[in-house]
């Protein structure tokens, strides 16, 4: 591999020549990244015409060396897949849990011992969540052209342009990373990125259960028990012919449709013909199959349906008991340099909220086990109980939070 390091920053990784091409190239890159014991990563991807979408180029970079591999051209990508796999190599990314998820889907493998730099920039307060570009702005003084983020990367041979992007979205993640590092190691804050970054890669290893795609599907709260089975189900079919007809679900079928047939709950062909946005082409393929559909789902028993999501509770001292506990949740992660916004968000502390003004079991509850009780949950349930107080003061431009 010939590097070209005329154009490489101080400091900074080479630039190679060209893309790495062959098993016998692919090879000798795995050999030297597991040497190193770590690497950044990235892919380039197009999803936009398919149901999976298609990988055209990986990235991988140590603090020497940015290597760019055509997936293309080298099928056989076990070796690498199995470095990110490897507990005992460290991987860095950011903003990965698409790039995790491919991983799983090209090589059924689940991602390990990874660091996403943006749960780390969260982590110390520098922002969540947060783009690469304005990452590598805040902490190395230089700005990335993002121009080729939706090009057309299974073109070969790449423009330039291309071959110099794709070069940057790697070359500073060792960087990003040493600094992040330090930062977080002075916090003492090493278990928290650990225990964050784990949930990433165990949620990109975990197989889709398309029984809950519809969860992902924005939905009115007046819709009642009978309406979301229908959509669950409705969810469900409409993957599987995505699947199928390998194109993205929702060009298959857009949301809005599978909402408002969910909706209506139609009883003839007739009424699908009404719906807005109805794909006219899939009528006659799928019109009586969506209409049987539906029949089941009013002929099935209540118990079969999914349970609803508790409504917030409005009830004025609730909701002003809610505003004063996001109120201590910000205060509680900004006196630590953490942004809230990793750690929750406030429709999750109003319902935790609600789970305590009705003296539900906090047991299960995700702010109460791992990292987020050490950071949030514990002091945040201790102010909802009245045994600590919190006061703000500002340090040096830093805002902290005193317990009282």
């Amino acid at each position: 591999m010939i590097l070209m390091n005329m154009h490489t920053p101080e400091g900074l990784p080479a630039t190679p020549g060209d893309m790495i091409r062959t098993p016998a190239e692919l090879a000798e890159c795995c050999k030297r990244l597991r040497k190193e014991k770590c690497f950044g990563f990235d892919t380039e991807f197009i999803g936009e015409n398919t149901y999976l979408p298609i990988v055209c180029l990986i990235q991988v970079s140590t603090a020497t060396q940015v290597d760019l591999i055509d997936p293309i051209a080298v099928h056989d990508l076990s070796e690498l897949m199995n470095l990110i796999a490897d507990p005992d190599v460290l991987k860095i990314c950011h903003a990965g849990d698409q790039d995790l998820a491919i991983v799983y889907q090209m090589s059924k493998k689940v991602p390990a011992n990874v660091m996403d730099t943006q749960i780390l920039a969260g982590l110390v307060g520098i922002g969540y969540p947060l783009s690469y570009g304005r990452l590598v702005e805040y902490l190395c003084g230089i700005t990335l052209d993002k121009a080729h983020t939706y090009s057309a990367w299974d073109r070969r041979p790449l423009t330039k342009a291309q071959f110099h992007y794709a070069v940057d979205d790697v070359r500073y993640l060792p960087r990003i990373y040493a600094d992040i590092s330090r930062q977080f190691d002075d916090l003492n804050r090493r278990h928290w990125a650990e225990q964050a970054c784990a949930e990433l890669c165990k949620t990109a290893g975990a197989p889709p259960n398309p029984q809950t795609t519809y969860l992902k599907i924005k939905t009115p709260r007046s819709m009642n028990p009978m309406q979301i089975a229908a959509l669950r189900d409705l969810a469900v079919w409409r993957e599987q012919a995505a699947f199928e007809h390998n194109i993205p679900a929702r060009s298959f079928m857009p949301d809005n449709v599978l909402k408002e047939i969910a909706r209506q709950l139609p009883t003839k062909i007739v009424n699908l013909e009404r719906i807005a946005d109805f794909p006219k082409r899939e009528l006659k393929s799928y019109g009586a199959f969506i209409i049987h559909l539906i029949d089941k789902i009013k002929a099935a028993s209540p118990q079969t349906y999914p349970e609803l999501e508790p409504a917030l509770n409005d009830f004025p001292d609730t909701r002003r008991f809610g505003d004063a506990m996001w109120a201590a949740a910000q205060a509680i992660c900004l006196g630590q340099s953490v942004c809230t916004s990793l750690v929750a968000s406030q429709n999750e502390i109003q319902l935790l909220a609600d789970h305590i003004a009705a003296g539900q079991s906090l047991d299960k509850h995700p702010f109460f086990t791992g990292w987020r009780y050490e950071c949030l949950g514990k002091k945040l349930l201790d102010f909802a109980q009245g045994r600590i107080a919190l006061k703000l003061k500002c340090c040096n431009n830093r805002m902290n939070t005193q317990s009282l």
